[in-house]
């Protein structure tokens, strides 16, 4: 099959809309080894270092030097071996050396140190991270120092934004100009926000993936993934929601999972002003919020009530010990009195502090429709013991926004806590200056206690740091954890050996086949 590069394309003279009409013009025996996947997000980008390249990693057009297993376990991928030195600040990775880019050229280390200085140098998830040089050692071996000791470094290079693209994917300036990658499928084609197409790389160093074409399809509206999976238009759906269970619980022909993931939904409380800087007024919305009945009702049992940022059924960093905030609405109205928030004798009214009636807004995102949902139960909820919650439901970037410039009382969030498969990244959303989630916390034993977790190696000295840290913010409470999520997906039947990983960060594509 041709392959149609963008820089190809470009070449030529074609722009991404012709992309789709050319990836559509296949024959009846090559839409047989085609597999089409329904997945939630196609960013504008594919360069690694914007938003890790969006699903290429996951359908394995990129790969990187370490991956994840099933089972949050860090493993080698690119790399065969590493080690550190004893003062956690010098990594030595040995790469792989039978291993060839998509364009034919060789893996080695010069091509680790050209991806990974280009992440670390942009702005990207790896650009804030202590690195003060990646250098290669040797044709296959690469040194990564970085300037204050730093444990979870291969966790981050396991991230897509620490995939490994040749020499060839940027020009001479270091801009991005197309994807070739390492991994079982070769990128063929993209439609900005619509359609990713690879092809099967016949030279993978590992066994060969079984299907010859992947076709990913972006497609926010659950209804409409379900839709195309009963007319046959996808193999696979990821991210469906929970009326899917019952829209297709009838139909022979589509299987259904439903899988434990690293993702929480939670309140973000702004601690820098009132009302939420009172940590009383805090712990009273969490327990006035009824979450099992939010997992049963609006989630349909999907998930769980939380309680830390772990999910001990998905990762062994859980304290298990920490209490639950239990519903307890008389203990919420104790609290809020407490606090001065006084109840007021005409019903329905919102309790008032100094004259000030308690009236919030609730800032949610369009991007997950539940979300919306959930917020109206709250909503709910919160008026019976006297707080008004006006929802506003906008795009991510405004609230990202705003709530790093302080100017929201409340938000509601659904958020993968190992979008790197390490305790650091969730726990740093409680770190005072180093926090993508702009609560405004800041406690100086908690930064101590996510400074010191970085620099400690030894697994146990770290648990029980993060144990410690965990029990600090359950108590704070600048996050009010609400539930755990489980992801629905659907796959016709001809589709065998299909599995979701806990973290999505891989469809395992290779591993899949068509019956």
């Amino acid at each position: 099959m041709t392959q149609y590069t963008r820089r190809r394309l470009l070449a030529a003279g074609l722009g991404t809309a012709a992309v789709g009409s050319i990836a559509g013009c296949s024959s009846d025996t090559a839409q047989s080894s085609t597999i089409r996947i329904g997945g939630t997000y196609i960013p504008e980008s594919i360069d690694p270092v914007d938003h890790g390249g969006g699903p290429l990693g996951q359908i394995g057009v990129y790969e990187s030097l370490c991956r994840v297993s099933p089972e949050l376990e860090i493993q080698p991928q690119l790399a065969t071996d590493w080690t550190v030195t004893d003062d956690n600040r010098t990594w030595t990775f040995d790469i792989r050396d039978d291993v060839q880019f998509h364009d034919g050229t060789d893996l080695t280390g010069k091509s680790v140190e050209h991806s990974l200085s280009r992440a670390f140098a942009e702005s990207s998830l790896l650009s804030p991270l202590p690195v003060e040089e990646v250098a290669t050692t040797d044709r296959y071996e690469v040194q990564i120092t970085t300037t204050t000791p730093f444990s979870p470094l291969p966790s981050y290079l396991s991230h897509p934004y620490a995939s490994i693209i040749s020499s060839d994917s940027t020009t001479d300036s270091g801009e991005f100009e197309e994807p070739v990658g390492t991994g079982p499928y070769v990128f063929e084609s993209w439609q900005m926000n619509e359609r990713l197409v690879a092809t099967k790389n016949s030279d993978y160093y590992e066994s060969l993936p079984q299907i010859n074409r992947v076709v990913y399809e972006g497609i926010q509206d659950s209804q409409t993934s379900v839709f195309s999976l009963e007319a046959n238009e996808l193999d696979i759906s990821y991210n469906l929601s929970a009326s899917a269970l019952e829209d297709l619980s009838e139909n022979d022909d589509v299987e259904l999972s439903i899988t434990p993931t690293t993702n929480n939904r939670f309140l973000a409380y702004n601690v820098r002003r009132p009302p939420f800087d009172d940590v009383r007024v805090r712990k009273a919305v969490n327990h006035a919020i009824d979450m099992q009945t939010i997992v049963e009702t609006v989630l349909s049992d999907l998930g769980s009530a939380a309680v830390g940022p772990f999910d001990p059924s998905v990762s062994d960093w859980a304290n298990t010990s920490l209490e639950p905030y239990e519903y307890d609405p008389e203990r919420a109205r104790a609290l809020l009195e407490d606090a001065g928030w006084e109840a007021t004798p005409e019903e329905g009214t919102p309790r008032q502090r100094d004259g000030t009636p308690f009236e919030i807004v609730l800032r949610t995102y369009t991007r997950q429709p539940e979300l919306e949902l959930i917020s109206e139960v709250i909503q709910d909820q919160l008026s019976e013991v006297g707080i008004d919650i006006e929802i506003l439901v906008t795009e991510v970037a405004a609230i990202q926004e705003d709530m790093e410039a302080g100017e929201f009382d409340v938000g509601l969030w659904s958020y993968n806590f190992f979008w790197v498969a390490d305790p650091d990244r969730a726990m740093t959303f409680y770190h005072s200056t180093d926090s993508q989630i702009h609560t405004g916390y800041d406690n100086p034993e908690a930064d101590e206690l996510i400074e010191r977790g970085r620099r400690v190696t030894d697994v146990e000295e770290r648990k029980e740091i993060y144990d410690e840290l965990q029990t600090i913010v359950h108590d704070d409470t600048p996050l009010g954890m609400l539930t755990y999520k489980e992801t629905v997906s659907g796959t016709r039947n001809r589709v065998k050996n299909f599995d979701v990983h806990p973290t999505m960060y891989t469809h395992g594509l290779r591993n899949l086949r068509l019956q």
